[in-house]
């Protein structure tokens, strides 16, 4: 399932939040309960990130049936440049863009 990390912002009572959800859904504002929608959103389906020691690059997935939270299936490589690749692939077997930063 994709797994969005989704822009919000009130511009009547100035509220502003972030929400991450399976979907790029509306959601209420915190302060008045109005019914917003994102105003942007980026898409974490899947995500290459460093690893915290910064010896290797790990690819994070959120598999097709993650609705509740995004359940990420992480595989680890040593050169950012195998785990973009893996990435890449890993985002159109789910049908989704991945963008190499």
């Amino acid at each position: 399932m994709a797994w969005f990390l989704k822009y919000y912002r009130h511009r009547e009572c100035r509220a502003a939040w972030t929400d991450e959800w399976s979907c790029a859904c509306n959601d209420r504002c915190p302060k008045c309960r109005a019914e917003i929608e994102p105003y942007d959103w980026d898409d974490l389906s899947v995500i290459v990130d460093q690893t915290a020691d910064k010896t290797g690059w790990m690819v994070r997935v959120s598999p097709p049936e993650a609705e509740h939270a995004p359940d990420y299936a992480t595989t680890l490589f040593e050169r950012k440049e195998e785990a973009e690749a893996f990435a890449e692939r890993e985002a159109e077997r789910l049908g989704r863009e991945y963008e190499v930063t």
